[in-house]
């Protein structure tokens, strides 16, 4: 039977509005498709994803989406 490892991915799903004299370092990091980014960087290192869930926070005034992802791959063989 296969073991697996597990990741959790938490976010903003849209990201998030950025100045423009913001370096292209924290665009990437935390602006706008940086999820997408990090899901697509997460599938090439072998990563699957397995659910996935979006909510809103806040309140009546101001609300945000947040994004919890659930990835698994099959754990990595370590060399004796």
């Amino acid at each position: 039977m296969a073991q697996h490892e597990y990741k959790v991915l938490s976010g903003s799903p849209t990201g998030m509005r950025l100045m423009f004299y913001a370096s292209e370092e924290l665009k990437d990091e935390i602006g706008p498709g940086s999820y997408e980014r990090k899901l697509n960087q997460l599938a090439k290192d072998g990563w699957e994803v397995i659910n996935s869930s979006t909510t809103s926070i806040g309140n009546f005034l101001f609300t945000k989406p947040v994004t919890t992802t659930i990835l698994r791959r099959e754990q990595q063989k370590t060399p004796v």
